[in-house]
């Protein structure tokens, strides 16, 4: 094997990280900082990029960039020495364990529960069978040590042996604890071992036994890369092999299911078979996968792939949405997601490559991925390689927000989760799985709610409300300050709500600012004819997006006359038999009056010309004598009141 087939198996791994964690966001400035290659440096605290030829070179070996949650570098691990924020070695740090074989052959995580841990992984594969140091290992190095500059406590601790050039760390879903996960060298065995504030459980690994065997006498295939999707759920393996044979059984791209909550790997899916692939990413919404193919070191042509993984949900809709963008004299190496939302890849090149590629827009389909060959300068510096992205940025508890109407009475609630977080899911929490408390407990029953997206109707005044969602590992709380300053607009109707059939009536509405009818009428003042009796509803809109409903009916009646009342009557009086209301369209003003069968006077009213309404509701069940006295003179009939 040739040193540049070497350089290649590694392309400089590992921009290791800080994994401070925050309950309520990232600190992603913790990934600001790559050094990498030949003298080569990027800061993505700036935009676009900062150039940085300072640091130390790690030639061709793996570099590893731990920063605070500012962007302060903490320390670097790169050709085998651990070195300080000053860039001088740290007390203890040489001799690391790992390897020019190692794709990637070093990530750091903090310690859980721990202010100053650090955990650094290094892994010597790639012939991992012949070599007397091979295998997975573990340092920890503690910053509370040499006044902050910290000091390595434990070096090269053995895990595991043999072991492939490969590892990922996962974020478990309890968002506290990390997953490091490896593959066993002859073996289709992934291990999955889990760091919490005790510290790295080495003794009972998750073990998931599925997909390709890799290994074999006289083979590259334990080298490659792994890549984890940013909600923890998709974990992506490539498999290099440096023959010139076609496939034979080990090589290509593969994708599994992770379990964030056990470990587990499962459900494998071959994407290609193809020997000497190399880098893998997950675009930052996680519905895209990207890898490398270079077919030599030196020369020829390479090949970038894209995969929908989100395709469908199906496997047979994921392996078709494959496109690739073919390279002549172009060799891509390994790839990296930045924290700008941009993937970087690498050359492999036999010289110096003094620039990066990029692709702009990850997230895309086919050529919308706007792949630009070497974007990215990187001034006196150049790559041998470039860092790869030890961790995902999944915490369980993402910055979720409620989407809701604010400030109205009545609040529409919708918990909303940043889709750089959601992969392929529509949400991270299954139905049933959110249980809401509105902070109104004068509301009984109605202040709590299960839904997803539940409605809540409160009084004037401030509340807390807070969500709690449940997930395998446990529950999320977050709460929102809902302010309601002023009542929502209360809508009355004035008209007439009982009419005979075909009657025209005006209905006025008044309390809001616009309104608009259920007769498709819009105005404050409608006109309504309706044949039978009929709900109508009215609704307004206040300039601050606030609305308030009016329901209202209107009685139809046949208007038949009344019984014993002479034609020559200058009014209309109806309904007959009558209930609560009496109605009298007069042609003229005038009296009213009522009397029992016996001549007992009980309702005595004026009326004026137009319509009147009185109001019968005192009456009793039974037969009655109206009177009707005006200027044009004096009418008597028979009405009946009904129930």
């Amino acid at each position: 094997m040739t040193f540049p087939e070497l350089r290649f198996k590694k392309l400089i791994a590992a921009l290791c990280f800080l994994m401070a964690f925050s309950n309520q966001s990232f600190a992603q400035l913790e990934f600001s900082k790559w050094y990498f290659g030949y003298n080569s440096g990027l800061d993505f605290s700036t935009t676009p990029p900062t150039i940085v030829n300072s640091a130390p070179s790690g030639g061709s070996l793996d570099a590893a960039v731990i920063c605070d949650p500012t962007g302060n570098m903490l320390f670097m691990v790169t050709a085998g020495t651990i070195y300080n924020s000053s860039f001088s070695p740290m007390a203890n740090g040489s001799s690391l364990s790992n390897s020019l074989s190692s794709t990637q052959n070093c990530l750091v995580a903090k310690q859980p529960g721990s202010n100053s841990k650090y955990y650094i992984f290094t892994i010597v594969g790639g012939g991992v069978s012949t070599s007397p140091n091979a295998g997975f290992f573990y340092s920890i190095v503690d910053m509370s040590l040499a006044a902050g500059l910290g000091s390595v406590t434990v070096l090269n601790n053995t895990v595991c042996v043999p072991t492939c050039a490969k590892q990922v760390l996962v974020r478990h879903c309890n968002g506290k604890d990390v997953w490091i996960v490896i593959h066993e060298y002859n073996s289709n065995n992934f291990r999955s071992y889990l760091l919490t504030a005790t510290g790295l459980n080495t003794v009972s690994p998750v073990v998931s036994s599925i997909g390709e065997t890799i290994g074999g006498t006289g083979t590259s295939a334990s080298n490659g890369y792994m890549a984890i999707s940013p909600d923890s759920k998709k974990l992506a393996s490539t498999t290099y092999s440096s023959s010139t044979t076609p496939y034979t059984g080990q090589g290509g791209v593969h994708l599994f299911d992770f379990d964030a909550a056990t470990g587990i790997v499962s459900n494998s899916i071959t994407l290609i078979n193809q020997n000497r692939m190399g880098g893998v990413e997950f675009s930052p919404d996680g519905s895209k996968l990207y890898a490398s193919k270079s077919p030599s070191i030196s020369s020829g042509t390479g090949e970038l792939y894209q995969w929908n993984v989100c395709a469908n949900g199906s496997t047979a809709a994921i392996l078709a949405s494959q496109y690739s963008v073919t390279l002549p004299g172009y060799t891509p190496g390994t790839i990296t997601r930045a924290i700008n939302g941009k993937l970087y890849v690498s050359s492999v090149a036999s010289g110096p490559v003094y620039s990066l590629s990029v692709i702009n827009n990850p997230n895309l389909s086919g050529a919308a991925m706007n792949f630009s060959l070497n974007a990215q300068n990187l001034g006196t510096g150049h790559t041998g390689g470039l860092v790869t992205r030890p961790v995902n940025e999944y915490v369980r508890q993402a910055p979720i927000v409620f989407a809701s109407t604010v400030n109205c009475q009545n609040v529409n609630f919708a918990p909303v989760l940043p889709t750089s977080l959601l992969g392929c899911s529509a949400t991270p929490y299954p139905p049933g799985s959110y249980s809401w408390n509105f902070g109104d407990p004068a509301s009984g029953s109605a202040n709590t709610s299960t839904l997803t997206n539940p409605q809540h109707n409160y009084p004037v005044g401030t509340y807390t409300a807070s969500l709690i969602m449940y997930n395998p590992c446990g529950n999320d709380t977050v709460n929102k300050i809902i302010n309601i300053s002023s009542p929502d607009p209360s809508i009355t109707v004035s008209g007439q709500f009982t009419v005979c059939n075909g009657d025209r009536r005006p209905y006025t509405a008044s309390g809001g600012n616009t309104y608009n009818w259920s007769n498709n009428g819009s105005g404050a003042t409608v006109n309504l004819t309706p044949s039978v009796t009929t709900v109508y509803n009215v609704t307004t809109t206040t300039t601050a997006g606030c609305t308030g409903n009016k329901s209202f009916t209107i009685v139809v009646n046949p208007c038949v006359g009344l019984s014993g009342i002479e034609s020559t009557v200058p009014a209309r009086i109806y309904p007959n038999p009558f209930n609560d209301a009496l109605m009298l369209d007069s042609s003229t003003d005038g009296d009213i009056e009522i009397s029992t069968l016996e001549g007992r006077l009980i309702y005595k009213a004026k009326i004026t010309e137009g319509q009147n309404q009185l109001n019968t509701s005192e009456l009793s069940k039974g037969v009655y004598i109206l009177k009707l006295s005006s200027k044009a003179g004096e009418w008597r009939g028979k009405v009946v009141k009904g129930e």
